[in-house]
C-alpha cells in the first residue's frame, strides 16, 4: 500500500466521529453503576469495542454504497458529503467494501461473545441497522428511514447493550434519558442530510429532507428540538429522571435555539461552506453534548448515594468523561481555527486537505 493509499484508507474511517462513541457506552455504564453494579472492565471493553467496530463498519460501508451521491456533491463540508477519499481516487472502492466486510465479521463475533440472549439480540439489531443504512437491498437512508435508523443505533442500541452487559438488565431510567437524545439525534441527521439535499435529489437518495422539502424539513427539525426538551422537563418534574440529570441535559437547550435560528435564516440554503459548516458541526456536537450532560448528571446523582464499593467505578467513568472533554476541546479548537480558511467562492475546488483532516 502506497502512502497515498494509506492516507485514503485512514480518511475513509472518519475517525473524528468515533469520539462520540465513548459517551453512550459510558452513559450505559453510569446507569448500571446507579443501579448498584460495579464496572467490569472486560464487559465494558466489549461494549466499547462493539460500538467502535459497528461505527467503523458503517463508515466503510457507506463510503462504498454512497459513492454516486458523494461524487454528485458539489457543496460538501468537513462534516457532510463523505470522506472524499474514494471521490478523489486515493483508494479503490473495493478496499472500502472489503474492509466493511472484515469489520462486519468482527462485530458479529463480538455480538456472539455477549453473555445473554437479550444483549446478543440487541447487538444483532444494531449490526443489521448499521449495515443496511446504505447497503442494499434495504438502503434505509435512501427510503426516508436513515435519520431514525441512526437515532435508534447511536442513542438506543449502543447504550442499551452497554447497560445490559454491565448490569444484566435494561432499567427504565436509561430509556427515559435516551428518548430526548434520540429525537435530537434524528433531527441532527436531518440537518446533515439537508446540507446534502442538492446532490441527494440528483441521484435519487430519498432522505427525509428530500421527501419533505427544505422548508418542511426545517419545521420538523425545530419541532424535534421543542419536543425533546419538553419531554425531558416533563420526565424530570415527574421524578422519573433524577434532577441532576435533567438539569444538566436542559442546560444544552440554548444550542437548540441557536440551531433553529440559523436554519430559519437559510444557513444551509445558499450552499456557502462558511455558513454551512458551523451549522452541521454544532448540530452534530449538540447531540454529543446532551449525552455528555446526561453522563455528568448520572455521575453526580450516583455519587450522592453510592457506597464505597462503587467508588472505583465512578472514578473510572469520570476518567472516561474527562478524556472525552479533553479531546472534544482539542477538536473544537482545530475546527474553529480551520473554519476561516474554507473558500466560499470555490467550494468544489478548495483543497482536499482542508475538508478531510
Amino acid at each position: 500500500m502506497t502512502r497515498t493509499e494509506l492516507i485514503g484508507f485512514i480518511r475513509l474511517a472518519r475517525l473524528r466521529f468515533l469520539l462520540y462513541n465513548t459517551l453512550p457506552v459510558a452513559l450505559g455504564g453510569a446507569v448500571a453503576v446507579h443501579e448498584g453494579h460495579r464496572i467490569d472492565l472486560g464487559w465494558y471493553a466489549l461494549a466499547q469495542g462493539f460500538a467502535w467496530g459497528t461505527h467503523l463498519m458503517t463508515h466503510y460501508c457507506n463510503e462504498y454504497f454512497d459513492l454516486d451521491a458523494d461524487r454528485a456533491n458539489r457543496y460538501y463540508t468537513p462534516w457532510t458529503g463523505g470522506s472524499r477519499a474514494l471521490v478523489d481516487g486515493l483508494v479503490r472502492p473495493s478496499v472500502a467494501l472489503s474492509t466493511s466486510f472484515v469489520l462486519l465479521t468482527g462485530t458479529v463475533f463480538l455480538a456472539v461473545s455477549m453473555p445473554t440472549l437479550p444483549a446478543r439480540l440487541m447487538a444483532a439489531a444494531g449490526i443489521a441497522l448499521a449495515w443496511f443504512y446504505t447497503a442494499p437491498p434495504l438502503r434505509l437512508n435512501y427510503r426516508g428511514l436513515g435519520e431514525v435508523t441512526v437515532a435508534v443505533g447511536l442513542n438506543g442500541i449502543w447504550p442499551l447493550v452497554a447497560v445490559s452487559l454491565l448490569g444484566g438488565t435494561v432499567p427504565g431510567l436509561i430509556l427515559l434519558i435516551l428518548a430526548p437524545t434520540a429525537v435530537l439525534q434524528a433531527a441532527r441527521m436531518m440537518v446533515m442530510n439537508l446540507a446534502d439535499i442538492e446532490s441527494d435529489t440528483r441521484v435519487g437518495k430519498r432522505t427525509l429532507p428530500v421527501l419533505l422539502g427544505p422548508r418542511r424539513a426545517v419545521t420538523i427539525i425545530g419541532l424535534c428540538q421543542i419536543g425533546a426538551y419538553t419531554a425531558l422537563i416533563a420526565f424530570t418534574l415527574a421524578g422519573w429522571i433524577p434532577w441532576p440529570v435533567g438539569a444538566a441535559m436542559a442546560g444544552t437547550a440554548p444550542m437548540s435555539v441557536w440551531l433553529i435560528a440559523r436554519l430559519r435564516s437559510g444557513a444551509l440554503a445558499d450552499h456557502d461552506p462558511r455558513r454551512m459548516t458551523p451549522v452541521v458541526f454544532w448540530a452534530s456536537n449538540h447531540v454529543a453534548l446532551i449525552v455528555c450532560a446526561a453522563l455528568v448528571g448520572m455521575l453526580v446523582e450516583t455519587a450522592r448515594h453510592a457506597d464505597d464499593a462503587l467508588a472505583g467505578s465512578l472514578i473510572f467513568l469520570t476518567a472516561v468523561l474527562a478524556t472525552f472533554l479533553g479531546l472534544f476541546a482539542l477538536r473544537l479548537f482545530l475546527a474553529l481555527r480551520r473554519l476561516p480558511h474554507l473558500d466560499a467562492a470555490h467550494p468544489v475546488e478548495r483543497r482536499t486537505e482542508e475538508v478531510s483532516t
